[in-house]
């Protein structure tokens, strides 16, 4: 709840105010964002101690906009976050109630203990925002500031946020010559900083306060990484990118590294796009729910809120942003959402239902075949084997064609565990194929949004309703069957009230899924070097290693995205154009270590299970 001391926005937690009643914006932009002059950058990036209001914020994008910059990376860390309505209400009473900030307020979700990515102005404006402790925030994030702004409550109220735990890291995420500025000219925070790579000076204050801090990063330090074996790839930046499938996974990978200003090519096995597990005429993307704090959860949510916003900027008529309900048709799922949650709300009907309102039904089929339009695709080129030239591959296709490309990116479903036997052989991924059969009938049921139970129907497409699906696993059956369309209306008896359904066709589609529920994303790690390097894990898991892991040069991948592969692929897709850019990553570094490709070999070397030839 808002409140206000003296016409102050004020913290009662830290008996502070946020900022001055007298040009709190023309403030900001005295002391923070002016700072964006000094840097002779056209990629700026820009982190926050104490996000607050994100007041800072705004007024760094309106100097972003007026300068000649390409591009703003913003990572913020806020532990006590405004509600949505409560910053709707401060930018009203601040006249910020613009189009930017619109945006801002609809993509803004409070995950706590997570990182929220929000893309503005057509991606030239990244905020990544993390919802925690600042010592968590920097354990869970990688990357290098050209400006730090901090603007936490005074030493006095807040000693956390000066703390010299957290000051004396700075410098590891700064490089020569970052620049910080801060309202605290404590001299807590003057020495801690001068002790730790930094040259502090005063500046005159605004208005009525006598001074500001400005400092200089003259010694950046490098991180000690407790978990380096978890680091992602080295890559040489690429011109020309070639992606290896035409589902949505890899559809979405080709669009955001188009839009990047990369050469890409998509090499599809069929005659089509959109013929594998994104071949449905209708899905439902929802995040998976799970109770607060499980990594699996708090990746799908994350994931889910990546997607909407790819789906609002390139989904068109392909997507409906109805919501969904999912009915809690046994205990297992009650549990699930037996918490409080902005993401979704339970009513009753016949059975407990949870109404999740961001959920969106797709049609999958008809939006790859859209976003295919736009990408140069070359059809029938189905995977042979990939060759490492001088400065580039050279993939080999089964009809006798090749093409070459500085990286390659696999995103081809659960053909992809085909490709760790024949091309990289001892990976230890847990890959596997579960095929799935959808069944369409005409429409039965007039739904404003689709519904989830023991099975799911979707809202009707041109009088048409899908339900589904089978799950069988390592069943490689490609043709579809009535036992299957007869099991698929079975799970949804209680929702036809005795109506007889007439089947008009059904799909058969093949999921990729790993072992652990998590998708695989990021760097193809040499499995025989990680021996090598990490044969003593079982003994040294819990000490710091200087030893970085050994990938194979600019391949990448993004697979295992299963059932929920409409929001998990298009969390592949940002995290790949993050690592091949370099910039922090979309998502917290606990989920990107879940993601990474080699966790099943670490978790075998930490069990001592794997022993090297040499």
């Amino acid at each position: 709840m808002i409140k206000y001391q003296n016409n102050a926005l004020y913290n009662s937690k830290f008996d502070d105010i946020y900022f001055n009643t007298y040009e709190p914006l023309a403030e900001c932009e005295y002391a923070y964002s002016s700072a964006l002059d000094e840097i002779n950058k056209s990629n700026i990036v820009v982190a926050e101690a104490g996000f607050g209001t994100g007041l800072n914020f705004f007024c760094t994008i309106e100097k972003f906009k007026s300068s000649n910059k390409k591009s703003l990376h913003y990572i913020a860390v806020e532990k006590y976050p405004f509600s949505k309505d409560d910053l709707a209400n401060i930018y009203k009473e601040f006249g910020l109630d613009n189009t930017i900030c619109n945006e801002f307020l609809d993509n803004y979700h409070i995950i706590s203990n997570s990182l929220l990515r929000i893309y503005l102005l057509n991606r030239t404006i990244i905020l990544d925002l993390y919802f925690g402790d600042i010592l968590e925030f920097l354990e869970e994030c990688e990357f290098r500031a050209d400006i730090w702004y901090l603007d936490g409550f005074a030493p006095s109220k807040n000693p956390q946020m000066w703390s010299e735990e957290f000051l004396s890291n700075l410098a590891c995420y700064s490089y020569k010559d970052t620049i910080v500025r801060s309202f605290s000219c404590a001299r807590v925070v003057r020495d801690r900083l001068s002790q730790n790579g930094f040259e502090v000076s005063k500046l005159k204050g605004y208005h009525k306060k006598r001074e500001m801090l400005k400092a200089i990063c003259i010694k950046p330090k490098h991180m000690i990484k407790k978990q380096i074996w978890f680091d992602s790839p080295v890559i040489t930046k690429p011109k020309t990118i070639l992606v290896i499938g035409a589902g949505i996974s890899g559809l979405a990978i080709a669009t955001l590294f188009k839009e990047a200003g990369f050469d890409v090519v998509v090499a599809e096995a069929n005659d089509k796009a959109a013929q594998g597990a994104s071949s449905n005429l209708a899905g439902i993307c929802a995040p998976l729910i799970t109770q607060p704090g499980v990594i699996l959860g708090d990746m799908h949510m994350s994931s889910f809120l990546l997607s909407r916003q790819f789906y609002k900027q390139f989904g068109g008529d392909f997507v409906d942003f109805c919501g969904c309900d999912e009915y809690l048709v046994n205990n297992k799922l009650l549990d699930k959402f037996s918490h409080n949650s902005k993401f979704f709300s339970i009513s009753n009907d016949i059975y407990p239902k949870a109404n999740i309102d961001l959920a969106m039904q797709i049609q999958p089929q008809n939006l790859c075949l859209a976003l295919a339009k736009n990408i140069d695709i070359c059809y029938g080129y189905e995977y042979k084997s990939l060759k490492q030239l001088q400065s580039c591959y050279e993939v080999s296709f089964n009809n006798s064609n090749s093409i070459k490309a500085d990286l390659v990116i696999f995103a081809n479903g659960h053909r992809a565990k085909e490709l760790f036997v024949s091309e990289f052989s001892d990976t230890y991924m847990q890959l596997s194929s579960v095929r799935g059969q959808t069944t369409l009938v005409n429409e039965f049921a007039s739904l404003n949004r689709p519904l989830s139970a023991r099975g799911y129907i979707t809202k009707a497409i041109n009088k048409v309703q899908l339900i589904g699906a089978s799950y069988a696993r390592g069943d490689e059956y490609i043709w579809p069957r009535s036992s299957d369309d007869d099991e698929n209306i079975a799970l949804i008896d209680e929702f036809l009230n005795g109506k007889k359904l007439n089947i008009i066709g059904s799909n058969v589609g093949f999921r990729g899924y790993s072992g652990d529920r998590f998708p695989i994303i990021g760097g193809i790690h040499n499995a025989s070097e990680y021996i090598k390097i990490y044969n003593s894990l079982l003994w040294t898991k819990n000490k710091p290693s200087n030893q970085s892991p050994a990938h194979y040069l600019n391949l990448l991948i993004s697979a295992a995205h299963g059932s929920r592969g409409l929001s998990t692929s298009i969390l592949g897709a940002n995290i790949l154009l993050d690592m091949v850019l370099g910039r922090q990553i979309c998502v917290k570094k606990s989920i990107m270590n879940a993601l990474n490709p080699s966790r099943f070999i670490i978790r075998k070397l930490k069990k001592g299970l794997v022993k090297s030839s040499s």
